[in-house]
């Protein structure tokens, strides 16, 4: 029989976005069979090949899962450099990473199975042509796809494709987009760009990338493929606002701290706080109503912001105990606010003397919980800065 009127008449048709690629491995797995074999076993084999065995369907479009970076410059704040803000479609947001750190990136993971030949890309930091200029531009950058099969266990990487691409100045605004093909598909649910060489121009230690966006390139020009999440990617980025707004309240908790201890509470129970900028803390020795057992020793050490995101930030705290052993626990900040989970509980706890204690509207709200045990406390008499 015909292979290609078998294939018409048989097999189900495959999407006009598959790869040509999938095609050429279903007709190798065909011609490879022994031609010693059966009919029954080569019909076999190919009703096989073509149902089952066939390549991952690739799409001409994008699924937002999540990113990954190396290297990005203050990654505990990531409402600043995040890989999202080279995804955004906005030209003065960037991700930006350390210009001497070796393997500098991200990497964006899919949901979806995805192809692409050609990027267009907007180099540096167009925030301002002042941070045009301070920031190190890519010179050369590598491009990478990937396939990772998921499953209980682990995750699989395989490599599709890798190539090294140069990369103009080009010009501040949009007027520096660049378009480059790459010459050939690349296909896959992971997709690495990792910054080789840069021009090094500027004079803050960062290299920024202000878009990368993922499409081909046809007679009309450039066709960028587009992402069917965006809203989640928007949403990342409102998560990283979010993020900021705790990180802010922290700040305003340690300039405070600088006139003073500052007294978080547990209805009757106290807990006197000390943050310093220059990361070392101390809590007192908790005092007031409720079981004595209960109450922390007095801690002196190092504090070190682990990460910031939308439920706080989560900070660990390094001593010494009373015996000579180091200690490491960890507590999460947050500054509550109407709505949240912590602020409603605070509001139940006080009943009604809340309006009589706390004003919304003129003090924050910070809470600091202990990640391990989940005792919370709360401080709600520091004044928001007009």
């Amino acid at each position: 029989m015909d292979l290609f009127l078998f294939r018409n008449r048989f097999c189900f048709r495959f999407p006009s976005d598959t790869s040509s690629f999938c095609l050429r491995q279903f007709l190798l797995r065909f011609l490879k069979m022994d031609i010693q074999h059966s009919f029954r076993k080569g019909f076999a084999t190919l009703l096989f090949s073509c149902l089952v065995l066939h390549c991952q369907k690739s799409e001409t479009q994008l699924d937002y899962d999540k990113t990954q970076s190396v290297g990005q410059v203050s990654p505990e704040e990531p409402w600043k450099y995040s890989p999202e803000f080279a995804l955004d479609d906005k030209y003065g947001t960037a991700f930006c990473a350390s210009a001497k750190e070796v393997g500098s990136g991200f990497t964006i993971f899919l949901s979806n199975n995805t192809r692409f030949s050609a990027l267009q890309l907007l180099n540096g930091f167009h925030r301002s042509v002042n941070d045009w200029k301070a920031n190190d531009l890519v010179k050369k950058l590598r491009v990478s796809s990937y396939w990772m099969e998921k499953n209980d266990s682990k995750n699989k990487l395989k490599e599709d494709h890798t190539k090294d691409i140069e990369l103009s100045k080009g010009k501040f605004g949009k007027s520096g987009l660049s378009v480059v093909d790459l010459d050939t598909t690349f296909s896959g649910n992971v997709i690495r760009f990792e910054i080789l060489e840069t021009y090094g121009h500027g004079n803050t230690g960062r290299v920024c990338l202000s878009e990368v966006k993922m499409g081909e390139v046809k007679k009309e020009g450039f066709v960028v493929y587009p992402w069917v999440s965006f809203d989640k990617i928007k949403r990342t980025i409102t998560q990283f606002g979010k993020a900021e707004r705790h990180a802010y309240g922290f700040k305003q908790l340690v300039l405070a701290n600088a006139k003073g201890t500052i007294l978080f509470y547990d209805q009757g129970t106290v807990l006197p706080v000390f943050f310093k900028p220059d990361q070392t803390f101390s809590f007192s020795e908790m005092y007031g109503e409720g079981d004595p057992t209960g109450f922390l020793p007095s801690i002196i050490g190092t504090y070190t912001i682990l990460q910031s995101t939308e439920e706080g930030l989560e900070i660990n705290l390094s001593y010494f105990d009373n015996g000579g052993i180091e200690r490491n626990i960890s507590w999460i900040f947050k500054r509550a606010e109407v709505g949240d989970e912590d602020y409603e509980n605070f509001k139940t706890k006080l009943g009604t003397k809340f309006s009589e204690v706390y004003q919304p509207k003129t003090h924050f709200l910070f809470v600091l919980k202990e990640k391990e045990t989940g005792r919370t406390f709360y401080h709600y008499e520091l004044p928001i800065p007009k």
